[in-house]
């Protein structure tokens, strides 16, 4: 598990994520995503509800991993910070929705798996943050 943290936190240093808490939280939801997705697949034979959590857990991913780049940067832009993140947001809203209509329009993908899918973010966020917490206190 050691050599597959150090491979993926070079990934995302690579990526242009300089701070470690935030190297910690993206990693994490990358674990997170991918991990319940993959055991969720084998489990019911990738089943067309598990595909749905895929589509979902694949979107929160990328959702998460634009958002956490983006943040990280405009923290230390302050002047056309708030601009170019409602921009950004405005965009990343478009494409989710874009998304999400061709999952449910087109596709009509069973919508719990694809909602559990996007949950994701929360199980992940809330871990980890939770984890963070007791390690500061101890």
């Amino acid at each position: 598990m050691n050599k597959i943290n150090q491979r993926l936190e070079r990934l995302l240093v690579k990526s242009g994520f300089a701070r470690p808490d935030v190297r910690i939280v993206v990693r994490n939801q990358i674990y997170v995503s991918l991990g319940t997705s993959l055991v969720i697949m084998l489990v019911t034979l990738c089943s067309r509800w598990s595909l749905a959590y895929l589509a979902g857990a694949l979107l929160a991913l990328v959702n998460f991993w634009a958002l956490a780049r983006i943040a990280q940067h405009l923290v230390y832009d302050q002047k056309s910070g708030p601009f170019k993140l409602f921009v950004i947001f405005l965009g990343k809203m478009t494409l989710s929705g874009l998304a999400l209509y061709w999952l449910i329009g087109v596709e009509r993908v069973p919508h719990w798996g694809l909602i559990l899918g996007l949950g994701t973010v929360v199980i992940n966020v809330t871990a980890t943050g939770l984890i963070q917490l007791g390690q500061k206190k101890a």
